[in-house]
């Protein structure tokens, strides 16, 4: 308590942030990136911190992050976000094991693996994100689809319930997800 922010580690920094966050004893704790520029050590003890405040305190959390290693390890539900949209939506089971929008496949795909092929290249969402100044008028995504027509461009998909599980902001989505079941029909 008698030091000053400068004189804190990054770690220590986190910890007095969720403490300040918690004080008001909330029911639910909004996490946003609370484990960015710590290294891997740290950045599983404020994991645990945050894992084990939700179970003694019963309260919920909404964690906001980009690293899907995170989410996967820490989530039930995600909802996955493009320019201030929500594009896929589900368990975090179904959506690491059968993503059903394009941006959610190229993450996915995105994540390095042990047992990966060291000389291939890591796969790359092509293009850039568009400026929030300049957002594409229908689905957000469309500038870097390999899936976008027409329909694409001028009006915004409703988030669609796929089942259970899932839902998708995407006009193409059943006839991506009907090509991949086939794919993997003649691959058997």
């Amino acid at each position: 308590m008698n030091e000053y922010p400068h004189q804190l580690s990054g770690g220590m920094r986190q910890r007095v942030m969720i403490a300040m966050a918690l004080a008001s004893e909330p029911d639910v704790l909004i996490a946003d990136e609370p484990t960015t520029a710590l290294d891997v050590t740290i950045q599983a003890q404020i994991l645990d911190l945050i894992i084990d405040l939700n179970k003694k305190l019963n309260m919920g959390i909404v964690f906001i992050t980009h690293d899907l290693g995170v989410i996967a390890e820490l989530c039930d539900r995600v909802m996955v976000m493009y320019l201030g949209k929500i594009v896929e939506e589900g368990t975090v089971s179904s959506l690491f094991s059968k993503p059903l929008h394009p941006y959610t496949k190229g993450l996915i795909k995105s994540i390095p693996t042990m047992d990966g092929d060291r000389k291939k290249e890591l796969h790359t969402i092509k293009g850039i994100v568009p400026s929030l100044n300049d957002k594409p008028r229908g689905c957000p995504f469309v500038t870097r689809c390999a899936y976008a027509n027409n329909l694409c461009y001028t009006k915004l998909p409703e988030l669609e319930d796929h089942n259970d599980m899932q839902k998708v902001r995407c006009w193409h989505y059943k006839e991506i997800f009907n090509k991949e079941i086939q794919q993997e029909k003649e691959l058997m």
